[in-house]
């Protein structure tokens, strides 16, 4: 029973603060995992600028794009964010 409570508690706070994204390096998706810098159960992280080399422009992003974001900003990076300009996109930039 001791191991099954040890098990349940490994489980819930690795999902609560391990998070991944998928990146693309030398033409193979990688899993990229990372410790989340606060607790969520979202685990799966969308990292805009991972797949692609450009600078996407905070005027041309849809509401899913600004969500994915702000939520990788928050939870990899650390970062609060509303990302209302160019500087807030690159800031979320680093990987």
């Amino acid at each position: 029973m001791k191991k099954l409570i040890a098990l349940i508690v490994l489980v819930l706070v690795t999902a609560l603060y391990v998070g991944y994204y998928e990146a693309l390096e030398d033409g193979d998706i990688e899993t990229i995992l990372f410790i989340k810098k606060h607790p969520t159960f979202q685990m799966k992280f969308y990292n805009i600028h991972a797949n692609d080399g450009e600078i996407r422009q905070v005027e041309r992003l849809t509401e899913q794009e600004r969500k994915w974001i702000i939520d990788y900003c928050r939870y990899r990076l650390g970062i609060d964010t509303d990302l209302k300009t160019q500087n807030d996109v690159e800031i979320c930039r680093k990987k």
